[in-house]
């Protein structure tokens, strides 16, 4: 494994550090790829739109529509649509946004492949086919061309989020997948709809053992009048769905108080085939513990992941090519069917989305989550920012909290004064649930409250991170878990919850630690 950091979504509450934190280490799904963390929150009077395209197709121009065939047994060409010389992979999508949108508040790029070697052959041998790699793989992956609405291509670098290269369970088919803001590209247009290329996205052509698979996608949010203020998070990561279920839990909003909560999701994935089926995205359902299976005119319950891109029920034709089988690419924008609100219930404030296979494998990179919440949760969400703001504002069409990567630079509340501890905030249901939790036995380390700012399962980068701590004044060191070998890197052992929750309340304040979150050990 290439990395492995452990984030979260942590506003206020440590039960939703504690919660995730044990989840995703019992999880070994994860061994496959890395743990999805959150990339932004919004709080905002608006919406979304999402667009992409496939780079790998039967043809290098004509659209392909055989729905049954998979990628498995396709020579698979670069599709290059631009007719221009200096890119030997494009596509193109067009975005189109309401009339009425005030400004773009982000926009994440996405672009993903399978890539083992420049082109493969393969050779049958009795009941069996023999893969050979020709072309030896660049290591240059997160550098690609984008073109926006009426301008030229322009080069982004992006950042590498995975690289199955180095991974001996991926190697043999070297996925990966790369990001990048590219928010303020965006908000420069007069209108952001159009036609948007991605060029020179990087995968293998020819025969891939599995079938070689590529493409990209645009997430946008964008700031509109809506009857009802909503809440949109961002994850990605990297993740082998394959024998056991990934979960992925969506918390720090709260539902309308009554009538109909309106939610939708949106996913993308690799290696989803169509004839390979018995592949689901499921919702727990409200105040149960069980799973509902999300499916719709596009999608269906035991084969979710369908190699299409689809907006709801319609697969999404504004692209050229406009193939309807996009040969082990997925984007699927969902609204959740929640029919008298069985999944998402009035005031909820959680909910999980499982990602499960029984036989065709993928690899999942990126999922969102928005749902209509009410106007109190909205105006206390505003009223608490705003007090830790530099500068008082009177109406906050929307709020962000953002990891220090992918941090836009548009005008928002972000700025904050010196934390100021109260004892408010011991008689929160965070610090209490802190003092009532279990500790975690941990060999070789003194019993306390660890106050961890990030885990690696990379020795030197944990090593990196902490003398990056210490340059900046902290007391930092770092704790190996023979449980599961991962570097837990730590500015607090304190005997008391107090001393650990005030100091993790007021690196939170600080965008760059905001994930900052408290490992109870060896005190039972």
């Amino acid at each position: 494994m290439k990395r492995l950091t452990l984030f979260f979504i942590c506003y206020i509450s440590v039960y939703n550090v504690f919660a995730q934190e044990q989840k995703t280490i019992v999880d070994s799904t994860f061994i496959d790829g890395v743990p999805f963390k959150s990339v932004n929150e919004f709080y905002i009077f608006g919406d979304v739109a999402v667009i992409g395209n496939n780079i790998l197709s039967k043809d290098s121009k004509k659209p392909f529509n055989d729905r049954l065939e998979d990628n498995d047994n396709i020579k698979m060409k670069y599709v290059d649509i631009d007719d221009n010389p200096e890119t030997f992979s494009s596509s193109q999508a067009t975005l189109k946004l309401p009339n009425d949108v005030k400004k773009i508040a982000y926009a994440g790029l996405y672009w993903t492949a399978t890539y083992a070697y420049e082109k493969g052959t393969r050779k049958s041998q009795k009941e069996n086919y023999i893969y050979r790699g020709n072309g030896k793989r660049s290591p240059v992956l997160n550098q690609i061309q984008f073109k926006i609405p009426d301008q030229d291509y322009k080069s982004i670098t992006g950042q590498v989020i995975y690289d199955g290269s180095t991974n001996t369970t991926h190697v043999i088919n070297s996925p990966y997948v790369c990001y990048a803001d590219v928010t303020n590209m965006l908000q420069e247009l007069n209108n952001a709809s159009g036609d948007y290329t991605v060029a020179n996205v990087k995968a293998t052509e020819g025969f891939l053992s599995g079938g070689s698979a590529a493409g990209w996608m645009l997430y946008v949010i964008y700031q509109s009048p809506t009857d009802n203020p909503k809440y949109i998070s961002t994850y990605n990561g990297f993740a082998l769905v394959n024998h056991k279920p990934v979960d992925i839990t969506f918390k720090n909003f709260k539902s309308v108080n009554q009538g109909d909560v309106k939610t939708s999701i949106v996913v993308s994935a690799l290696e989803g085939d169509n004839n390979l089926q018995y592949d689901q995205c499921a919702i727990i359902k409200a105040n149960k513990n069980e799973f509902q299976s999300l499916s719709n005119g596009a999608r269906y319950q035991q084969n979710f992941f369908n190699s299409t891109i689809t907006n709801n029920s319609i697969i999404n034709r504004d692209r050229l090519p406009n193939s309807e089988n996009t040969l082990g690419f997925d984007i699927a924008q969902l609204d959740i069917p929640n029919y008298n609100n069985s999944l998402i219930n009035n005031s909820m404030s959680e909910t999980t989305l499982r990602l499960n296979t029984q036989s065709d494998r993928y690899y999942l990179y990126f999922t969102a989550f928005q749902t209509e919440i009410s106007q109190a949760y909205f105006n206390d969400v505003v009223q608490d920012n705003t007090k830790t703001a530099t500068t008082q504002v009177s109406v906050a069409p929307e709020i962000i909290r953002s990891n220090p990567e992918t941090q836009p630079s548009y005008n928002t509340i972000e700025k904050r004064k010196p934390y100021q501890y109260t004892k408010k905030g011991l008689n929160s249901k965070s610090f209490n649930y802190l003092k009532r939790k279990k500790s975690t036995v941990v060999i070789g380390i003194e019993g306390g409250y660890y106050v961890v700012t990030n885990v690696f399962s990379d020795a030197t980068k944990a090593s990196r991170w902490t003398a990056n701590l210490i340059k900046k004044g902290f007391d930092a060191d770092v704790f190996v878990n023979p449980k599961n070998n991962w570097n837990y890197v730590y500015v607090l052992r304190s005997d008391t919850a107090e001393d650990a929750f005030k100091l993790m309340e007021e690196l939170k304040t600080n965008y760059r630690y905001r994930d900052t979150w408290i490992f109870k050990a060896n005190l039972d």
